[in-house]
């Protein structure tokens, strides 16, 4: 889902960079005010294994890539804020030292994984486990929210390449194979997901009744 330099034309640029640049600010302030001592921690483990997950590309079209996402996740366990200035970091990094994304389209990839992707993950999440801690609900919610959250932040990244001028095919073709490609990379993200919680749930469940960063 990264998206290379010379994909978008400058309106969606100069969108993107102002849209993610909006949450990151709110979220850098929320998160500085919620999390604990305790949450610091584990929230830079969450990072440091979503950052090496994301490393592991699938080509898609034209130098686009798919690939696991991790928001959702990290949004459960800490809060949506939390999780954006977590994405934000991991993107960042992956554009200037590996050259995973363009620099240019660094605001697309952070809006697009780093607040799409994470904010309806979250809030489907929040919306199927209905206040539940444990429990079947809470992981079969986890499933569902992250699978729709890797559709969803895939159906915006396919949207700001196939409206850019200098990109030659329109949503037409971007939307239909960025979404049906995370059609399938979703799964493996709910059942990561899924599998994760779980075992978080038998031994730190204390996590999931915090939620650190909402």
């Amino acid at each position: 889902m990264h998206i290379p330099d010379g994909f978008l034309d400058l309106s969606v640029i100069v969108a993107t960079y102002a849209l993610a640049a909006i949450f990151w600010v709110i979220a850098s302030i929320k998160t500085k005010r919620a999390l604990g001592e305790k949450e610091v921690p584990l929230l830079s483990i969450m990072t440091a294994g979503v950052f090496a997950a994301q490393l592991i590309n699938f080509p898609i079209i034209g130098g686009t890539s798919g690939h696991l996402i991790g928001g959702t996740l990290i949004a459960i366990l800490f809060g949506p804020y939390a999780a954006v200035v977590s994405m934000t970091v991991i993107l960042v990094i992956q554009a200037f030292v590996f050259g995973d994304g363009g620099v240019t389209a660094l605001g697309a990839n952070v809006f697009n994984m780093g607040v799409v992707a994470v904010f309806s993950g979250y809030l489907i999440y929040k919306g199927i486990a209905s206040g539940a801690t444990k429990g079947k609900r809470v992981l079969f919610a986890s499933f569902v929210a992250a699978y729709m959250s890797v559709v969803l932040g895939a159906l915006a990244c396919g949207l700001e390449i196939g409206v850019s001028s200098n990109f030659p095919y329109g949503v037409n073709v971007t939307v239909p194979l960025m979404v049906l490609w995370h059609l399938v990379i979703g799964v493996g993200e709910g059942l990561i997901t899924l599998l994760v919680l779980a075992s978080l749930l038998r031994s730190r469940p204390e996590l999931l009744s915090s939620e650190a960063g909402k």
